[in-house]
Protein backbone atom coordinates (compact mmCIF):
# COMPACT_ATOMS: atom_id res chain seq x y z
CA UNK A 1 0.00 0.00 0.00
CA UNK A 2 1.29 3.47 -0.85
CA UNK A 3 1.99 5.73 2.11
CA UNK A 4 -0.98 7.87 3.03
CA UNK A 5 -3.47 5.97 0.85
CA UNK A 6 -5.30 4.05 3.54
CA UNK A 7 -5.22 1.97 6.66
CA UNK A 8 -5.19 -1.70 5.79
CA UNK A 9 -5.31 -3.57 9.09
CA UNK A 10 -7.19 -2.88 12.30
CA UNK A 11 -5.70 -5.37 14.74
CA UNK A 12 -2.44 -6.21 16.40
CA UNK A 13 -0.38 -3.13 15.71
CA UNK A 14 -0.07 -1.53 19.14
CA UNK A 15 0.48 2.20 19.06
CA UNK A 16 2.13 2.53 15.66
CA UNK A 17 0.99 5.63 13.85
CA UNK A 18 0.00 6.52 10.30
CA UNK A 19 2.17 9.12 8.50
CA UNK A 20 0.02 11.90 9.97
CA UNK A 21 0.51 10.59 13.51
CA UNK A 22 -2.96 9.08 13.92
CA UNK A 23 -3.35 6.04 16.10
CA UNK A 24 -4.30 3.56 13.36
CA UNK A 25 -6.95 1.89 15.49
CA UNK A 26 -8.84 5.15 16.14
CA UNK A 27 -8.70 6.31 12.52
CA UNK A 28 -9.68 2.86 11.23
CA UNK A 29 -12.57 2.60 13.69
CA UNK A 30 -13.86 6.06 12.78
CA UNK A 31 -13.70 5.22 9.07
CA UNK A 32 -15.44 1.87 9.64
CA UNK A 33 -18.20 3.59 11.62
CA UNK A 34 -18.71 6.22 8.92
CA UNK A 35 -18.81 3.53 6.22
CA UNK A 36 -21.52 1.71 8.17
CA UNK A 37 -23.65 4.88 7.94
CA UNK A 38 -23.49 5.11 4.11
CA UNK A 39 -26.94 5.54 2.61
CA UNK A 40 -28.54 6.92 5.78
CA UNK A 41 -30.30 10.29 5.44
CA UNK A 42 -28.92 13.73 6.16
CA UNK A 43 -30.65 15.56 9.00
CA UNK A 44 -29.54 19.04 10.10
CA UNK A 45 -28.51 18.69 13.74
CA UNK A 46 -28.53 14.89 13.46
CA UNK A 47 -26.13 12.85 15.55
CA UNK A 48 -27.50 9.40 14.68
CA UNK A 49 -28.14 6.65 14.83
CA UNK A 50 -30.67 6.94 11.99
CA UNK A 51 -29.62 10.30 10.44
CA UNK A 52 -26.69 12.73 10.67
CA UNK A 53 -25.48 16.14 9.66
CA UNK A 54 -21.87 16.55 8.59
CA UNK A 55 -20.33 17.38 11.94
CA UNK A 56 -22.60 14.95 13.78
CA UNK A 57 -21.35 12.12 11.58
CA UNK A 58 -17.66 12.80 12.17
CA UNK A 59 -18.23 13.46 15.88
CA UNK A 60 -20.02 10.13 16.30
CA UNK A 61 -17.48 8.27 14.16
CA UNK A 62 -14.71 9.45 16.47
CA UNK A 63 -16.79 8.90 19.60
CA UNK A 64 -17.10 5.25 18.56
CA UNK A 65 -13.32 5.21 18.17
CA UNK A 66 -12.83 6.58 21.70
CA UNK A 67 -11.89 10.13 20.63
CA UNK A 68 -14.03 13.06 21.74
CA UNK A 69 -14.31 16.02 19.38
CA UNK A 70 -16.45 19.16 19.27
CA UNK A 71 -20.03 19.03 17.94
CA UNK A 72 -19.98 21.61 15.13
CA UNK A 73 -17.72 21.98 12.10
CA UNK A 74 -16.76 25.48 13.23
CA UNK A 75 -15.72 24.24 16.69
CA UNK A 76 -13.94 21.22 15.20
CA UNK A 77 -11.92 23.52 12.92
CA UNK A 78 -11.12 25.86 15.81
CA UNK A 79 -10.01 23.17 18.29
CA UNK A 80 -8.28 20.44 16.27
CA UNK A 81 -4.68 20.31 15.06
CA UNK A 82 -4.43 21.58 11.47
CA UNK A 83 -2.42 19.49 9.01
CA UNK A 84 -1.31 20.27 5.48
CA UNK A 85 -1.60 16.86 3.84
CA UNK A 86 -4.68 14.67 4.40
CA UNK A 87 -4.29 11.13 5.68
CA UNK A 88 -7.02 8.55 6.34
CA UNK A 89 -8.94 9.60 9.43
CA UNK A 90 -8.26 13.32 9.04
CA UNK A 91 -11.16 15.72 8.61
CA UNK A 92 -11.56 17.95 5.55
CA UNK A 93 -13.40 21.27 5.85
CA UNK A 94 -15.25 23.46 3.33
CA UNK A 95 -16.85 26.90 3.71
CA UNK A 96 -20.31 25.36 3.14
CA UNK A 97 -23.61 27.17 2.85
CA UNK A 98 -23.58 28.26 6.50
CA UNK A 99 -19.87 28.85 7.06
CA UNK A 100 -16.86 30.87 6.01
CA UNK A 101 -13.17 30.32 5.29
CA UNK A 102 -12.40 31.02 8.95
CA UNK A 103 -15.40 29.14 10.38
CA UNK A 104 -16.17 26.34 7.89
CA UNK A 105 -19.74 25.09 7.67
CA UNK A 106 -19.03 21.63 6.20
CA UNK A 107 -16.78 18.77 7.29
CA UNK A 108 -16.12 15.26 5.99
CA UNK A 109 -13.94 12.29 6.95
CA UNK A 110 -10.94 11.47 4.74
CA UNK A 111 -10.92 7.73 4.00
CA UNK A 112 -7.89 7.51 1.69
CA UNK A 113 -7.41 7.18 -2.03
CA UNK A 114 -8.59 10.75 -2.57
CA UNK A 115 -12.01 9.90 -1.08
CA UNK A 116 -14.09 11.21 1.82
CA UNK A 117 -17.33 10.24 3.56
CA UNK A 118 -19.79 13.05 4.12
CA UNK A 119 -23.29 13.89 5.22
CA UNK A 120 -23.72 16.55 2.55
CA UNK A 121 -27.17 18.13 2.68
CA UNK A 122 -30.91 17.50 2.86
CA UNK A 123 -31.92 15.13 0.08
CA UNK A 124 -28.45 13.55 -0.17
CA UNK A 125 -27.73 10.30 1.68
CA UNK A 126 -24.45 9.83 3.51
CA UNK A 127 -22.01 9.05 0.77
CA UNK A 128 -18.40 8.36 -0.15
CA UNK A 129 -17.14 10.77 -2.82
CA UNK A 130 -13.86 12.22 -4.11
CA UNK A 131 -12.35 15.01 -2.01
CA UNK A 132 -13.51 18.16 -3.79
CA UNK A 133 -11.32 21.15 -4.64
CA UNK A 134 -11.85 24.26 -2.56
CA UNK A 135 -11.19 22.79 0.88
CA UNK A 136 -10.43 25.22 3.69
CA UNK A 137 -8.02 22.67 5.13
CA UNK A 138 -7.61 19.49 7.16
CA UNK A 139 -7.41 18.57 10.83
CA UNK A 140 -6.46 15.59 12.97
CA UNK A 141 -9.25 14.89 15.48
CA UNK A 142 -6.80 13.10 17.79
CA UNK A 143 -4.09 15.78 17.58
CA UNK A 144 -5.38 18.18 20.22
CA UNK A 145 -5.77 21.92 19.96
CA UNK A 146 -3.67 23.71 17.37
Amino acid sequence: MAAGVGIAVLSGHGSAATPSGAPPEAAARAIAYARAQLGKPYLWGGTGPSAYDCSGLVMEAYAHAGVGIARTSQAQWATERHVSSPQPGDLVFYPGADGTWTAPGHVALVVGGGQMIEAYATGWPIRQVPIRPGAVGYTQPWGGAR
